[in-house]
């Protein structure tokens, strides 16, 4: 077998929301909750959505699978191995970990491997182009699945954008798609797929979905450093004739690319982005991103926060002005969730999970966990 290792690499909100919100805090989480003793099997999820986090196999000195609240969650995408330029499927250092794996298996959540992710694509289009290429990293993909105990697969090439590309992509998925289904059991296949047209453009949305389980939008990173002015990371709308676009806004052009609702998933980020501008849609210079728990060290501080009614998003702003910080609260993720239940999507995905513990609770998640349990 040819892994390579690489070591660089507003209804009426529920009262207990509100009033956690309000104290600014969530209930225990407990490190109890994710222990499990040996040979008891913990009732499976009672979630009644899909709910995809993604594990940041670079972070787990820090946050181990010790600090997973696999009962929160349906899926853990662990992120990210990816293909080389001759098909081989290139693992990070610390990418096999199986006492992850065991441990959600034992809480009946799924495993999937994540291919690709910002930065880790290079390979993907000279891999795909090439039949022969193509195969081998499937088998090798295939193999590995088999040989670690994974679920499935998550497609996260950031992003085809040529026409070469896109029918490459299609082919590369089909036969992935087929050789998974073949599998015994079965594997599942997911996607993480961009916001809007301008990468969308180059996947055939409306010929793949039949391969896919689920297809994950990635709704954040509507404004950052690639942008002319400030902005949310994550509306849920789209406000002021801004045309960056939002959740609502993608969620539109999803089902416009034919994607079923039941395999429609949106996206949670457990991260803000900052400006260094004290008011929205204006000019800036610099943008930075922060994990929640950082926001949260800033409004700790005493920036207060702002609650934009048309975006339904928060915004801290620096005492004195000159900068902002764009980021989800358990508020704005309680209303995604809705969002989320009242369009009928299927669920959503969150990037990424180790970045919303704050004073030792995954304050994000419980939100998340709370909107869904099964009735």
């Amino acid at each position: 077998m040819a892994y390579i290792e690489n070591s660089n690499q507003m209804k009426r909100m529920p009262t207990a929301i509100v009033l956690l919100i309000l104290l600014g805090i969530t209930s225990d989480f407990g490190e109890q909750a994710v222990r499990t003793r040996p040979g008891v099997r913990p009732p499976l999820p009672q979630l009644d959505h899909v709910v995809i986090g993604y594990f940041p196999s670079w972070n787990r000195a820090a946050f181990d699978h010790t600090k997973i609240a696999y009962d929160w969650l349906t899926h853990i995408a662990v992120s990210f191995a990816m293909p080389d330029a001759e098909g081989n499927l290139v693992l990070p250092q610390d990418f096999v970990y199986p006492a992850l794996n065991q441990t959600a298996h034992l809480h009946g959540v799924k495993v999937l491997m994540s291919l690709g992710g910002w930065g880790n694509c290079a390979g993907f289009s000279p891999m795909a182009a090439d039949s022969a290429k193509r195969a081998k990293f499937i088998g090798q993909v295939a193999d590995f699945c088999r040989d670690y105990d994974y679920d499935g697969v998550d497609i996260d090439w950031e992003f085809p954008e040529t026409a070469a590309e896109r029918t490459s992509f299609t082919l590369f998925i089909k036969e992935l798609a087929a050789a998974l289904k073949a599998m015994r059991p079965p594997r599942l296949l997911t996607m993480a797929a961009s916001s809007g047209d301008y990468y969308g453009r180059w996947i055939e949305f409306e010929t793949l979905h039949p391969y896919f389980d689920f297809v994950g939008f990635m709704t954040y990173d509507y404004h950052g450093p690639w942008t002319d002015h400030s902005g949310h990371n994550a509306p849920l709308f789209s406000c002021d004739g801004d045309e960056c676009g939002s959740m609502n806004d993608t969620f539109l052009y999803a089902r416009s690319r034919g994607i079923p609702l039941g395999k429609l998933l949106l996206g949670i980020p457990f991260y803000g982005r900052s400006f260094d501008t004290g008011y929205l849609y204006d000019r800036f210079r610099d943008s930075r991103y922060y994990p929640f728990y950082e926001v949260m060290t800033f409004r700790a501080a005493g920036w207060p926060s702002f609650w934009d009614r048309c975006a339904k998003v928060p915004y801290l702003r620096k005492p004195g002005g000159g900068e902002i910080i764009s980021y989800d609260d358990a508020f704005s993720v309680w209303r995604k969730c809705l969002y989320i239940k009242e369009k009928g999507a299927a669920g959503l995905i969150i990037w990424e999970i180790s970045q919303d513990r704050w004073q030792g609770r995954p304050v994000l998640l419980e939100v998340i966990r709370n909107s869904f349990l099964k009735k």
